[in-house]
């Protein structure tokens, strides 16, 4: 029997020790449940770093709108509980049904591929749901206004709101908020941890490179001229001079000039003849460390590569980042979304469907062809191959198929013209054998 933190037994009275006792660092170490002042916690300026750089920099946008593609290319799917002996039933097929009519009213597989991209960027994204007047879920605006408002004493967040302009615009408890937070850190915490951190020195160098060649390029495609008009010795007066630069300015392409009694030169300008290969070098190995650090491979740009290495990256991403992240998203989804919705609605949370990231008809085609070689080498009936791949069975059809096959046996089995009977055993005929007794028992 347990009476708060006592538990009594036929052996006395024990104090109960608590399984967990570590705690984050919030609030300058307190470790007692307390709340956030605003803006303790925030991560606007973070948001809006990584944002920036997502927009300004095409490798970064590319690298995280790979990931999420590569995340959902398939969509996600629904798949019906089973009971104890691995069967569905009609409770878990309606409720798989509900739930079919949900994600698509929510088009939850856009939501999902607009989750990656956010966490990609931000390290977190946040839903809301709500159950008033109706179940709902959607991905709240102004992600980078929210941060947490309560805590516990473990450091759990137990109350999140939306603070803009230093005003609380918005308050949720934990369990009306779904925080997909990728990798939480220490450095991050209560947020995820984003694929670009650690790349911004990279980025910022690359844009500024990038704009230093741009306008060295902008140079030495129209390098300017210098007129020089007279010199110490031979100085003109400033009418003529004016004459000179009117006439010099406003000249046609390819128009010369002309002075008499004075002396003129042209001077090329221009940036010179500085070589830019060490700058391509450096520039080549700084957008090398910003894919190492987005571990997405830019396939796009490896132009000799063939489908199989480009299948062999896709299933490393999917290894490394891909997986991962649809459990995360597998995960909060199911326990945070599909079960109050399956109470709400009058289900056993024990209907409640699985997610799953493949079609269910992915491999259909390898496991038909597996199948038929089964039936080819009469290792299997057609009739247990339909059912393995759930397909109707043609009872009718089979039946004369076996027809035709025992006929053609006995075809072949009957003797040829001018050839004895007895040369081929006939089909179909029984054999009768009698033993002798033994007559000395």
């Amino acid at each position: 029997m347990r009476i708060l933190n006592y538990e009594i037994s036929r052996h006395g009275i024990s104090r109960i020790r608590e399984a967990f006792k570590g705690t984050v660092d919030v609030a300058g170490g307190r470790t007692k449940p307390g709340r956030f002042y605003i803006g303790e916690h925030t991560w606007k300026s973070r948001c809006s770093k990584f944002e920036k750089m997502y927009q300004q920099y095409p490798m970064l946008k590319q690298g995280i709108l790979t990931l999420a593609g590569i995340v959902m290319s398939e969509g996600a799917y629904t798949s019906p509980a089973v009971n104890k002996s691995d069967e569905t039933y009609p409770l878990a097929e309606e409720a798989q049904w509900r739930v079919d009519k949900l994600n698509k009213q929510y088009r939850v597989n856009s939501m999902f591929y607009n989750t990656v991209n956010i966490m990609g960027k931000f390290g977190s994204c946040f839903w809301e749901k709500t159950s008033t007047p109706e179940f709902g879920f959607r991905i709240i605006p102004n992600q980078e206004s929210i941060e947490p408002a309560f805590y516990n004493d473990i450091g759990e967040v137990t109350e999140w709101r939306q603070v803009i302009w230093g005003t609380e615009h918005a308050k949720w408890s934990a369990d009306q908020i779904v925080h997909y937070a990728w990798n939480v850190s220490s450095n991050s915490w209560p947020y995820g941890t984003p694929l670009l951190i650690g790349l911004d020195v990279e980025t910022e160098a690359l844009l500024g490179l990038e704009e230093s060649a741009k306008d060295f390029m902008e140079k030495e495609a129209w390098p300017y001229e210098i007129l020089s008009l007279g010199d110490a010795v031979n100085q003109i007066n400033p009418a003529d001079y004016n004459t000179a630069k009117g006439a010099w300015k406003n000249r046609q392409p390819g128009q010369g000039i002309t002075a008499r009694n004075i002396p003129i030169s042209l001077l090329k300008g221009g940036t010179g003849d500085t070589p830019l290969r060490e700058l391509s070098d450096l520039m080549a190995l700084m957008k090398d460390n910003i894919q190492d650090g987005l571990m997405v491979p830019p396939i796009s740009k490896l132009y000799n590569s063939t489908e199989a290495s480009a299948k062999v990256m896709t299933k490393h991403v999917m290894t490394v980042l891909g997986q991962p992240i649809q459990w995360l998203l597998k995960e909060n989804y199911e326990e945070q979304l599909l079960k109050p919705y399956m109470e709400q609605i009058g289900f056993s949370v024990k209907s409640t469907p699985e997610i799953i990231f493949e079609s269910p008809d992915v491999h259909k085609q390898e496991e038909g062809e597996f199948w038929v070689g089964l039936v080819a080498s009469k290792i299997q009936t057609p009739q247990q191959a339909c059912e393995h791949l759930g397909l109707e069975y043609d009872e009718e059809f089979w039946s004369k198929e076996e027809e035709k096959l025992l006929q053609q046996q006995q075809d072949a089995n009957k003797p040829q013209e001018g050839e004895p009977s007895e040369s081929k055993p006939q089909s179909g005929v029984t054999y009768e054998v009698h033993v002798k007794p033994d007559r000395d028992r």
